[in-house]
């Protein structure tokens, strides 16, 4: 039988997209939601975003932007990342109130989040292996992923980006294809990366949310997603972050 695995990536603290992917992966019975990382950060709802998580993921790889909430806010973040980071920790951190446990939980829940995970031929990182910071935008970058390759994956799988699309190796070729929402993909060459798109914040000028459904037998579609922007805006309207972070999601930019 044909395993079905949810893979979603970069959902920023965005509860409505989280929330319409959910129900679109329960319609499509998968036994495991693997996460790539940026659960928290930019987004109005941080709590929520982690308690879902916490409930229903299998994992969650760390993120540059659960990384520089948890930790320490990196140098080469612009100044609406950081203050968005700021703002998160705030409210994720615990503190001496009645609701310290329970942010004790989440906020160990962003501290414990692993680099990197395997399953099977597969490999899942957030920006690449090495790095959750660096990019993989050009084929040049794809060629340095496969070059490095230690684990003999089949398939690699990655966020960060924000743009869904697919790398393929064929010895010492590799070229980069555009993805379509719905299209069952066959992996044909020797090795492919895959990257998942955003639940949270999509910037490949579709504002549906994106996350992608992986099966056992090599296959796997992009699957896009409505959700209710106008009330992500808002919420982010209400508070500190920049409201460019809300305008931003009615573009997919």
């Amino acid at each position: 039988m044909v395993e079905r695995i949810a893979i979603v990536s970069d959902i920023h603290s965005n509860l409505e997209a989280l929330t319409a992917v959910m129900r679109d992966i329960d319609r499509n019975r998968v036994s495991k939601i693997f996460c790539l990382g940026d659960l928290i950060g930019y987004g109005p709802n941080p709590n929520e975003c982690i308690d879902l998580a916490k409930r229903n993921f299998d994992f969650v790889i760390k993120g540059n932007h659960d990384q520089a909430v948890g930790w320490k806010i990196p140098k080469v973040f612009k100044e609406t990342a950081a203050k968005a980071a700021y703002w998160t920790r705030k409210r994720v951190k615990p503190k001496l109130t009645k609701n310290a446990a329970t942010q004790q939980k989440r906020w160990g829940f962003i501290r414990k989040m692993p680099k990197t995970q395997e399953h099977g031929t597969w490999y899942m990182a957030h920006g690449t292996p090495w790095s959750n910071l660096d990019y993989v935008y050009e084929e040049f970058e794809a060629a340095q992923v496969f070059d490095a390759d230690r684990s003999n994956f089949r398939v690699c799988f990655l966020g960060h980006t924000h743009i869904p699309g697919l790398f393929l190796q064929d010895g010492d070729v590799v070229h980069y294809t555009d993805v379509e929402d719905g299209i069952r993909y066959k992996i044909g060459a020797e090795k492919a990366i895959v990257n998942v798109g955003s639940v949270g914040q999509p910037r490949d000028g579709d504002p549906r949310a994106c996350w992608v459904l992986g099966r056992s037998d090599g296959s796997f579609s992009f699957r896009r997603v409505e959700y209710e922007i106008e009330k992500t805006a808002e919420k982010i309207y209400r508070t500190d972050l920049c409201p460019s972070l809300g305008e931003r999601l009615f573009d997919g930019e």
